[in-house]
């Protein structure tokens, strides 16, 4: 029998899919920043529990999804801008496995400003378009 995360955990798997299935390249990178942003506070949510089996697999989430993030930008035609993106991925990931080996909430809270203001801007260009 399910329990209710589970439960939980299928509902938001399907919704997931079901938005990423139609979605443009721009909506699928919000999906992703939603998704880290999430995932972020439960890792923050887990070390304040102590739950260090749960933080673990939320940071290997997020280093996923920093990847899915990096593997979307074009290098070639992104120039500069996704050099930067390339480098803020890459600092918030290390910033991430520094804060998960010391357990240090106030580390991620960077990462948050970082990512939040990133999904920002994916947002605006989306509003653009």
């Amino acid at each position: 029998m399910l329990d209710f995360a589970q439960g939980y955990q299928a509902y938001q798997h399907t919704s997931v899919n079901v938005k990423a299935s139609g979605a443009d390249i721009h909506s699928l990178v919000l999906m992703l920043f939603e998704g880290f942003l999430d995932e972020l506070a439960r890792v923050e949510g887990h070390i304040q529990a102590k739950r260090f089996d749960k933080k673990a697999a939320g940071v290997e989430k997020l280093l996923k999804i920093l990847g899915g993030l990096d593997a979307s930008l074009d290098q070639e035609k992104g120039g500069e801008v996704a050099l930067n993106m390339h480098n803020l991925y890459q600092h918030c990931g290390h910033s991430i496995l520094r804060a998960s080996m010391k357990n240090n909430i106030a580390e991620l809270e960077h990462v948050r400003e970082v990512m939040t203001n990133l999904q920002e801007g994916w947002q605006g260009l989306l509003n653009k378009a």
